[in-house]
């Protein structure tokens, strides 16, 4: 009988913070890109972010808001989240889980979703920890098959990590 060996798969990438995009083709598959680029795919393209934060597995206390830059005509959100009158921003505070060092969030795209910029502000256990600045394109034919990484995009990968500080002194 062989034994089979761990190996790293080809292309690994190291752990590290990144946005994403993910898109649903016809034949059911996911397609994923490290990219910040969503083109605004009803129903198909999701999106989000992995920060890595390392150490232990363990249970932290998240914020993130969102801020658009044009209304959104619906919004789909759960009682953690609250969303301005303008529908231009929504902040979720809520506890997330850290797995093997990473911590990750995504949402997918529906109708009514506005084209332009989207800013996550990522807080942490009461820090500040990242920016991630993504740009939502019209796609007008829902071509399943765009890559995302052809689109054009003024902010392509302009996303920030913020370090984490060192202790904090009484005052």
């Amino acid at each position: 009988m062989a034994q089979s060996t761990p190996v790293q798969k080809p292309g690994a990438k190291p752990v590290r913070s990144i946005p994403y995009v993910s898109i649903t083709g016809d034949d059911g598959k996911q397609r994923h890109y490290e990219t910040n680029a969503i083109p605004l795919l009803f129903n198909r393209a999701c999106f989000g972010w992995r920060m890595y934060l390392g150490g232990p597995n363990r249970v932290v206390s998240l914020k993130e808001v969102l801020t658009t830059s044009q209304p959104a005509e619906q919004v789909i959100a759960g009682p953690e989240t609250e969303v301005s009158a303008d529908k231009t921003k929504a902040t979720t505070r809520m506890f997330e889980t850290v797995q093997d060092g990473v911590l990750q969030r995504s949402w997918c795209i529906i109708p009514g979703d506005p084209p332009g910029t989207y800013t996550y502000d990522i807080t942490i256990d009461g820090e500040p920890r990242g920016e991630f600045v993504f740009c939502a394109i019209e796609v007008p034919d829902q071509n399943p098959d765009t890559d995302p990484r052809e689109l054009s995009c003024p902010n392509k990968f302009n996303a920030v990590e913020r370090a984490q500080p060192h202790g904090r002194k009484a005052s």
